[in-house]
């Protein structure tokens, strides 16, 4: 799935005649643009007698970057492009006004790269970006307009980078470390645990103001891996999940907080579930027992679960393949269900299984004749809020099609306080309720579980009462 305001602004510039394209080098390609998450890297401060070795920094940023969870594990998720942006001069620009430039030994200087890549950004020395927003959009749109993460790699031995819509790095020896720490803020949306400062102290997936370790973001993490509540250096009323990670401290690892939201954005932009077969079939007079089938593409360890159903009864799980006995099909109309889940380790998200889960339903009609096949691929998507709950709770789901659903909460003991919704049939579409704490049966403060079953298949998500 490509970011669609991104695609359409660059595709009316690439065709209104306003960027240059540029040669695109495929350093990884495995598997098609629209089902995998592209990352394309740009030139920046190199000339065109140094492009060569501009491939050659790329190939060992994203060699180190495979090398470290999760991308290691999702490898196969991701193509990579380089596009080859010549500059009419060597370098970055430095215009030595950053009050920290004291510790630095370059010089002041004024250069003509393509994407005017500067240090001294926001006051700070290391802070390396591309100033010139609109030549990369241009270029991206003409030369490589479905990507999902763009990588600026500038030409500079001085350390340097930035994160933000695109991740930026120069080619100090760090540049590797440097790199993914960037993606971290460009792709998963990460802050840095080291205090950068307060104008970029704000809540996200792994910087907070939170102290109570019920209600922190990442309280499914907390007394695992070293998952904690840590105060910023720089202000004790922010806090980060880990004291090591690399949000903060190059040549570490993420932490599991950071781990996650890798995860979920890999999840978010490329599906387990590629394709399946049969789309649609008609036999006569069959013979042979039918066979069903899913194309998947399985993270390093495959991690995925498959369960197969027919008529809503398990009968395989975690293949690939299912063929079903004809003996098993009396006249009549029957369903059979493929579900795909990743149950990785490497995220503990509440919404990680109702928003990553992914089916395939055929409809199978058999009469003296013969039988028809027909099929589709839906998702189920399922959000609450506020969580935690004072007085009420707003619970949507939205539907590929027309499902049974039912809704019930239950205490942590597995007791079922309440049925809020009885097995109704609701149409395709987004269905939102407003339920009281009161008729949920949330009376007291402490942790309960609430369970949408659709179509059979059960939805669980954490509540927290207040």
């Amino acid at each position: 799935m490509k970011t669609l305001y991104t695609f359409v602004v660059l595709l009316f510039l690439a065709l209104s005649g306003q960027a240059q394209r540029f040669p695109v080098d495929t350093l990884v390609k495995t598997g098609p643009l629209d089902r995998r998450i592209n990352l394309v890297f740009l030139s920046d401060g190199y000339q065109a007698n140094e492009l060569a070795r501009f491939r050659t920094d790329v190939d060992r940023i994203v060699a180190s970057l495979f090398t470290q969870t999760p991308f290691r594990e999702y490898q196969q998720y991701f193509n990579v492009f380089a596009v080859r942006v010549p500059s009419a001069e060597s370098g970055a620009s430095h215009p030595r006004t950053a009050s920290d430039c004291t510790s630095s030994t370059l010089p002041v200087a004024v250069v003509n790269n393509y994407f005017g890549s500067s240090f001294d950004q926001g006051g700070i020395h290391r802070l390396l970006v591309p100033r010139n927003q609109s030549a990369v959009s241009g270029v991206l749109a003409a030369s490589f307009p479905l990507y999902d993460q763009a990588f600026v790699v500038v030409n500079s031995a001085e350390y340097g980078g930035s994160g933000g819509t695109l991740a930026t790095s120069s080619v100090h020896p760090s540049a590797n470390e440097i790199s993914i720490h960037e993606i971290g803020h460009s792709f998963a949306s990460l802050s840095d645990e080291y205090w950068a400062g307060p104008q970029y102290a704000r809540e996200t997936l792994n910087m907070t103001q939170q102290t109570d370790p019920a209600l922190v973001r990442w309280a499914a993490w907390m007394g695992t891996n070293g998952i904690g509540i840590y105060p910023h250096t720089g202000n004790a009323t922010w806090y980060k999940p880990h004291p090591n990670c690399k949000m903060q401290v190059l040549g570490v690892a993420f932490c599991s907080v950071c781990r996650q939201a890798f995860t979920e954005r890999v999840h978010t932009l490329a599906s387990p579930l590629q394709s399946f077969s049969p789309a649609a079939t008609t036999l006569t007079n069959p013979t042979q027992d039918p066979t069903f089938q899913l194309a998947l593409l399985a993270p390093s360890p495959n991690t995925l679960r498959v369960v197969w159903r027919r008529d809503n009864t398990v009968i395989s799980r975690n293949q690939n393949q299912l063929t079903v006995p004809l003996s098993s099909l009396p006249n009549g109309t029957h369903r059979i269900t493929a579900e795909v889940t990743d149950t990785t380790a490497l995220t503990r998200a509440t919404t990680h299984l109702t928003q990553h889960t992914y089916s395939v339903v055929w409809t199978v009609e058999r009469t003296v004749a013969g039988i028809r096949t027909s099929a589709a691929a839906h998702d189920y998507e399922v959000q609450m809020f506020p969580n935690p709950v004072a007085d009420a709770l707003q619970v949507s789901c939205t539907l590929s099609r027309t499902l049974p659903v039912d809704i019930a909460v239950y205490d942590v003991s597995g007791k079922r306080l309440n049925t809020a919704l009885r097995r109704t049939k609701l149409a395709k579409g987004t269905h939102t309720y407003q339920f009281s704490a009161t008729e949920l049966g949330l009376t007291q403060a402490g942790r309960y579980v609430l369970v949408m079953t659709i179509d059979g298949t059960p939805i669980s998500r954490q509540i927290v009462k207040e």
